[in-house]
């Protein structure tokens, strides 16, 4: 059964291909043509694995991976709409206007998925805030992803805007980068310019646990990075910050009593309690045990693009992008994400962004 599952996709993704090259010419050579093109177009993982050296992080040129990315997702994109032509009976140059139109519409995704994020600010009535946390601004970026396809260039333009954005405290919610310290620490070094006058903090996400996550926790602690993996500080007077670490979602979700209420343990004074935890989908249960009143994530990257923002936000305990009334003075805010995963490379209609939240009484 788990094999049907894991072959079924690729099944119907060769009978829309079969679909497009039945319907695209009666000529056989052209058919046997474009059947050579959509089988290289949609080799992308062996061609990471057997040239790159591993399957999803693979190291080749930058600019050959958004070609390899373009080449697959319009794969794709073609996919579903051969299969809308065939319902219309399309044929002929029809079908050649439709891979035009497939290859157009995923340039744009991986150019999406690629391009340097604009900050965007936005003002969040807080239930709860302290009169001198009033107008305070918090900078937010997540899941950057850097890679071979999202390299230091990336990485510099995210920390230059986040800097010159002069927010009072700058957090980052996980999945940083993706590869080992060896390949991607010169991509990941710009990091450590990061500056805000409340200080910089990290958590981990899921990825961090894929790539050697006790080396890279070597070198940020060597460039001076602060993660609070179940740590809580005070940047500010009336302001407790506080982190859950990935491996401590599965906890969250089971004893969110023994983990986000233990962990803002400190915060004795009434302050307001701002918690950091990649994946949203614990955020009511946090909200419950440790009444914090406003909790940063990320993880789902806005849901990519429409309809598929159903389906994550369906994985993710109902939480994709934007804010969230828990109840009470608790909120969510889900970053649409900073970055994006090269194995699933394009946006659509969802920009990656560097977000500023500034608070404000209610």
């Amino acid at each position: 059964m788990k094999t049907f599952f894991v072959l079924f996709p690729y099944l119907v993704l060769f009978l829309a291909m079969l679909t497009f090259v039945r319907l695209v010419s009666d000529r056989l050579r052209t058919r046997l043509a474009w059947a050579l093109v959509l089988t290289a177009f949609a080799s992308k993982f062996l061609v990471f694995e057997v040239f790159g050296g591993d399957t999803f992080t693979p190291q080749l040129p930058e600019r050959l991976l958004w070609a390899i990315n373009w080449a697959y997702s319009g794969f794709m994109i073609l996919a579903v709409l051969s299969t809308l032509a065939w319902l219309a009976r399309l044929r002929g140059r029809a079908m050649l206007l439709v891979a035009v139109v497939s290859w157009s519409v995923a340039a744009v995704g991986v150019y999406n998925g690629v391009k340097a994020p604009e900050v965007k600010e936005f003002s969040l009535p807080s239930p709860g805030l302290p009169e001198e946390l009033d107008g305070y601004r918090i900078a937010l970026i997540s899941d950057l992803h850097v890679s071979a396809a999202a390299t230091r260039w990336r990485t510099q333009a995210v920390v230059d805007r986040v800097n010159a954005a002069g927010a009072d405290l700058v957090v980052c919610t996980g999945d940083i980068v993706d590869g080992s310290p060896e390949r991607q620490g010169s991509n990941v070094e710009p990091l450590r310019e990061l500056s805000a006058s409340d200080g910089v903090y990290f958590i981990t996400g899921n990825h961090e646990l894929y790539h050697d996550y006790p080396s890279w926790k070597s070198l940020y602690d060597k460039w001076g990075l602060v993660f609070l993996d179940d740590a809580c500080v005070f940047p500010r007077k009336g302001l407790a910050l506080a982190g859950l670490g990935e491996l401590s979602y599965i906890f969250s979700l089971e004893g969110p009593v023994n983990v986000a209420a233990k962990v803002f343990a400190p915060a004795t004074n009434g302050e307001f309690r701002v918690l950091l935890q990649h994946r949203p989908g614990a955020a009511r249960a946090n909200a419950a045990a440790a009444k914090c009143n406003l909790q940063l994530s990320g993880h789902t990257h806005g849901g990519v693009m429409p309809l598929l923002d159903k389906i994550v936000a369906e994985h993710n305990n109902g939480f994709c992008r934007g804010v969230y009334d828990l109840g009470g003075a608790s909120r969510l805010f889900v970053s649409p994400g900073t970055g994006q995963w090269a194995g699933f490379p394009v946006r659509f209609f969802n920009d990656p962004e560097i977000t500023v939240i500034r608070l404000t009484r209610q």
